[in-house]
């Protein structure tokens, strides 16, 4: 099995979809993931009943997809004690990340600035809506919005003089947490040459953005979105 993360720990302090994706990524590398979750779990326990998965102790599949092969704890970090084990965790961790917002982390004192003064071996990474940067940058940010609706990619995939589409769940959320796996083992190979942990981020707008560069570049030369099925552009390419 490949297995290239093996010996790598990681702290997962992520909800949902897109930041357990990244970490569930990690795991499947072979890295020993610790999930960190409030006594009453996370929320995305019960995410996939709206879609009629089941969510059952012994059954949750929605929730399995992006947390399997983790390990899982649960602390309240409003609590001293709660980050005295955090903090004795970290001590030998290699990765920290996050899905909680800046603010949030701040408050508990796991931001980049102050887990990096007092673990500077630790890669510190987080994925949120907005960025670090922007008047957004606070905003709460989930798939549909940040991803989808904000960046355009909404209404651009879909046909012309039509509504904008209804997105498959999770779809940003997913695409999001491969880049963010990247980046935090781009700093892996950092580390093992320098000893020294780094910050690493993206956000599911700057995904998107991503995602859709090509036709932002297309744009700039007189091509419009959205299109019509009915004329992909190049004889070429039509090929249904």
């Amino acid at each position: 099995m490949f297995q290239p993360l093996k010996g790598v720990k990681v702290i997962d302090l992520t909800y949902f979809v897109a930041g357990p994706g990244a970490a569930r990524i990690l795991a499947d590398w072979g890295a020993d993931v610790i999930k960190v979750e409030p006594g009453f779990g996370d929320p995305g326990r019960g995410t996939g009943a709206t879609m009629s998965c089941p969510t059952k102790k012994d059954c949750n599949p929605f929730y399995t997809i992006y947390n399997m092969n983790k390990r899982g704890i649960a602390l309240n970090l409003k609590k001293e004690e709660g980050k005295a084990i955090l903090d004795k965790i970290l001590e030998t961790a290699d990765v920290f990340v996050s899905s909680y917002r800046t603010g949030a982390l701040k408050r508990l004192g796991l931001d980049y600035d102050s887990l990096s003064k007092k673990f500077p071996h630790l890669i510190w990474a987080q994925i949120n809506g907005f960025g670090d940067f922007g008047p957004a940058k606070d905003n709460a940010g989930f798939d549909t919005v940040a991803f989808w609706a904000r960046s355009g990619a909404m209404i651009d995939l879909t046909e012309k003089d039509t509504s904008p589409i209804n997105p498959l769940i999770g779809f940003g959320d997913a695409t999001t947490s491969c880049s963010l796996a990247g980046g935090i083992s781009a700093a892996l190979y950092q580390k093992a040459q320098t000893g020294k942990g780094c910050k690493v981020m993206i956000s599911l707008f700057g995904q998107a953005i991503w995602s859709e560069s090509a036709g932002m570049v297309s744009v700039q030369y007189g091509d419009e979105y959205p299109k019509t099925r009915l004329n992909p552009g190049s004889p070429v390419m039509d090929t249904y």
